[in-house]
């Protein structure tokens, strides 16, 4: 062959190559023969996330949610009637997840309350969505790039193990109380890949629509964060299915029309489950509705970079960042990562005819993160890692592409046949043994509450809930002093925590100090009141005259909760009382008058 002939024949490699570049047409480049054994790849994937994630069979149950989801929550136990009454009407701890809850019911059945059986359906179900990933990568790549299967093959390897070993993954595997996540991230990948053959497969369109709306419906029930699934759908069909032109101005005509009216179940479905999921949040009240606007936009900035910089750099990923009490949205870490996030989406867009595929997946990335970025706050956590699970996918998609681009110069180039058979797998094993390697020792951070929460102050000491948490697992083992340290410490960081002045009496009571853990449930007491908590204060001063009769001030604190819900004689009653044990206490004496006027 000729130079000016080995020239063009590169050149023509290159271009189709190139990661996002207009996929061949059939007879341009011809695809090689089809790849062996081709179910040996997906199977490969779930192999190595069985053995990342193998240690995780050994954990307990966690304090941190596992208590009140499964060990101290004996409704979801068993699928008869009465259990699926309760899955499909609960709201508990603001999630409506019918399915995840079932899955759990099943657990049950199947292993009582040992927790191994529940983490082994944790693993096992991420370890298919891994191998159900990686075929939706194949797809996607075989559509944006073309070229012989067997490179194709590699790259889809390289996206499913980017995802699955991942160390941004862990708290979504090694957490029971996530199941939501893996569960929700196979129908989700389902939903996508039968809607994907649907576009390649005329013949059965409307049997693959159908079994893609039933993934997404099953998927919604999984957990509430699918709903950007229209989003992706409709950015599939721009790039790389290009059943919608780039251009906005042309998605009016008659061919995009059906593309369009395909898109209504999801809508409807897509809508369905935003308004329960808001339902949810409302009903449990864990939506934090009084932040001003520049702090849910400044928060949903950072979480958007967050997550790009941790999948990049996955170094110390925390099992907690919570959000600052006084969060400010003008700080550095805050500005700069809006700046960022505006520079990459201007970027994404000028490169949009050049780099397609940049820009689809960074919309896609968008999509699924909204719903948990910020914008409409849930929770005390700033950013976490299991909100990455879907909301990444794409990244490791282009990393895929990045490995089939990089394997079609090296064998353009290469003087050696045939070179990338070997080189390219062993690139993409040693990449996965390097992720796994970060990997494993965080599974076993997250093996008992006490490792979990000693990880969590290591890396985040200014976090109260952290140390509350660790305060509360040094609690469980009988560790009093070093539980009423942390303790302290949590409430020396956010003095208005309730729960931390209720685990501060709890260690204050076990260790016989009744005095000052009366205090303590005095002040717990103070702040209910303050938030407007008057039953939940009522029960904890009752709770103190039950104990204490004969303490004056108990019999005031009662008196105060109950005048301040509207009780005004049995508040009398007990200023009265108090007065009585204590005729010098003063407070009870201006309280007593001023419930007098009030009768």
């Amino acid at each position: 062959m000729s130079p000016r002939a080995r020239s063009v024949r590169r050149a023509r490699a290159r271009a189709a190559a190139a990661p996002g570049a207009r996929a061949p047409e059939a007879a341009a480049v011809p695809a090689g023969p089809p790849v062996r054994w081709p179910w040996a790849w997906p199977a490969l994937v779930a192999l190595a996330t069985l053995a990342a994630f193998w240690p995780a069979l050994g954990h307990r149950f966690l304090d941190w949610d596992d208590a009140m989801n499964l060990v101290d929550n004996p409704a979801f136990r068993g699928l008869g009637w009465s259990n699926l009454r309760w899955m499909f009407t609960t709201t508990l701890a603001g999630h409506w997840i019918p399915l995840t809850w079932i899955s759990f019911g099943l657990d049950y059945l199947l292993w009582g309350m040992d927790p191994f059986g529940y983490h082994l359906t944790n693993v096992l179900l991420h370890a298919a969505t891994a191998a159900v990933f990686y075929l939706v990568a194949r797809h996607l790549l075989r559509l944006a790039m073309g070229g012989p299967e067997r490179r194709l093959s590699i790259g889809a390897l390289a996206a499913a193990m980017f995802f699955a070993l991942h160390p941004m993954r862990v708290e979504s595997v090694a957490w029971v109380t996530e199941r939501r996540d893996v569960l929700s991230g196979l129908l989700f990948l389902l939903a996508i890949l039968a809607y994907l053959k649907s576009a390649r497969a005329p013949e059965g369109r409307r049997r693959w629509l159908v079994l893609s709306l039933a993934c997404f419906v099953l998927a919604a029930m999984a957990k509430a964060i699918v709903m950007a699934l229209p989003v992706i759908l409709i950015v599939l069909d721009v790039y790389p299915l290009r059943r919608l032109p780039a251009r906005g101005g042309a998605w009016t005509g008659p061919a995009a029309r059906a593309v369009w009216i395909e898109k209504i179940p999801y809508l409807i479905v897509a809508l369905a489950t935003a308004l329960m999921a808001g339902y949810a949040l409302h009903a449990h009240g864990g939506m934090v509705a009084d932040l001003p606007l520049a702090t849910r936009l400044g928060a949903a900035m950072y979480g958007v970079a967050f997550y790009v910089r941790k999948t990049l750099i996955p170094i110390d990923v925390a099992p907690m960042y919570q959000m600052a009490a006084r969060f400010d949205p003008t700080d550095g870490p805050i500005l700069a990562s809006a700046a960022g996030v505006l520079a990459l989406t201007a970027l994404l867009i000028w490169q949009r005819r050049r780099w397609p595929a940049g820009l689809a997946v960074w919309v896609t990335y968008l999509g699924l993160i909204a719903p948990v970025s910020g914008i409409v706050q849930s929770g005390p956590q700033l950013v976490a890692a299991r909100y990455s699970y879907l909301s990444c996918l794409g990244m490791a998609v282009l990393v895929g592409g990045g490995v089939c681009w990089l394997l079609a110069r090296a064998e353009a180039w290469s003087r050696v046949p045939r070179s990338g058979r070997i080189a390219g797998p062993a690139v993409v094993c040693l990449v996965g043994v390097g992720l796994a390697v970060l990997t494993w020792p965080l599974v076993w951070v997250w093996r008992d509450s006490r490792s979990l929460w000693e990880y969590a102050v290591r890396l985040e000491p200014d976090s109260p809930l952290a140390r509350g948490n660790l305060g509360f697992a040094y609690l469980n083992e009988g560790r009093l002093q070093d539980a009423e340290r942390e303790t302290r410490a949590a409430l020396r960081l956010a003095p208005e925590w309730e729960l931390g002045q209720q685990n501060l009496a709890a260690v204050l009571a076990r260790q016989e100090r009744y005095v000052e853990a009366g205090e303590a449930r005095a002040q717990l007491g103070y702040l209910l009141l303050k938030h407007g908590k008057y039953d939940d204060a009522v029960a904890l001063f009752q709770k103190e005259v039950t104990v204490r009769p004969t303490d004056a001030a108990a019999h005031n604190n009662l008196g105060a909760a109950l005048l301040l819900r509207g009780d005004v004689e049995a508040a009398i009653a007990h200023f009265e009382e108090c007065l009585r044990l204590d005729p010098g206490h003063d407070k009870a004496r201006r309280n007593l008058a001023a419930a007098r006027r009030r009768r």
